[in-house]
């Protein structure tokens, strides 16, 4: 989990900084293994780990780190943390906090007011270490003004609040199947256009890049949506994909599928998706804090 620390530190070390330094966003990292573990072993207990994203997310991350054996029996216990210091980790464990509070059990069972979750949700994507979490991931990827955007699963559109923040898109456009939530990201991000569609095979326009960052879990069938993705991608326009896999922080992984995802993917698998439409040009990370690369459209 921690052996690609040379590789974060290459090219987040913005993010690393912004945390403490690597002592302490170790110690935060930490946080997410414990409270997953925590998790795992309450919705044992009380039988709530059914066949849902939010437990499979929590029995594929623990199971491949070597946690829990393929029976879901704990045979890895791990001590409680000490807390970091940083204010971003600090942040970040915090988070955990909040979803732990309303309870691991209830949320497997869908027994939590889907409201608690979205707020927290919301609240995630304005947090200072998602925040520069995202922003470090768009310099190393080499992100530049001038560029026709597409971003699939937009939500509340403040990922575009990023974007133009520190670079100046000629068009960003933001597809979400929620209406609702299309005209939250209206007023969030008043520079971009959001439109209601469930897919990019609505979208007529022509984009120079396309935003998944953490966005593939929300894809009821990710190959197609993909294929879509790439019919809207100009030849050679490049795919900026961030995302969170089972390989990484099994807390956060955790948390994300429980605020609605569908689906859980370890980083080959994110791949292997990808290779069916896009090439490989180049990958920043393969697992922590999340798989990072930038795909291109084959047609030069």
């Amino acid at each position: 989990m921690y052996l690609e620390f040379l590789s974060v530190y290459r090219y987040f070390k913005e993010y690393i900084e912004a945390s403490g330094g690597l002592l302490e966003l170790k110690k935060a990292l930490d946080w997410s293994v414990w409270y997953a573990v925590k998790w795992w072993r309450e919705i044992r207990e009380t039988g709530a780990a059914g066949d849902n994203v939010f437990a499979k997310s929590l029995y594929t991350s623990l199971l491949l780190q070597g946690f829990i054996d393929e029976d879901g029996n704990i045979k890895k216990e791990v001590e409680r943390p000490e807390l970091p210091k940083g204010l971003y980790a600090r942040e970040w464990v915090e988070m955990h906090e909040r979803f732990d509070q309303l309870g691991a059990a209830k949320i497997a069972r869908d027994e939590v007011d889907r409201n608690a979750l979205e707020i927290l949700y919301s609240d995630i994507q304005i947090q200072g270490w998602h925040r520069i979490m995202i922003k470090t991931f768009l310099k190393a990827a080499r992100m530049v003004s001038g560029l026709a955007i597409l971003e699939p699963y937009s939500k509340e559109g403040h990922l575009a609040t990023l974007v133009y923040e520190d670079y100046a898109p000629s068009l960003y456009v933001g597809y979400e199947p929620n209406a609702a939530l299309v005209d939250i990201a209206k007023s969030v991000a008043p520079q971009a256009r959001f439109i209601a569609a469930p897919s990019a095979c609505d979208i007529r326009e022509k984009f120079d890049a396309v935003l998944l960052i953490e966005k593939m879990q929300w894809m009821p069938d990710p190959a197609k949506e993909l294929e879509c993705i790439k019919k809207a991608l100009k030849g050679g326009g490049l795919l900026y994909i961030a995302q969170p896999v089972v390989e990484s922080m099994p807390g956060y992984l955790a948390i994300t599928s429980a605020l609605g995802a569908v689906h859980v993917f370890t980083w080959k698998q994110v791949e292997n998706l990808l290779k069916m439409h896009f090439t490989l040009e180049k990958r920043l990370i393969k697992t922590m804090p999340f798989y990072g690369a930038v795909w291109a459209h084959p047609e030069r």
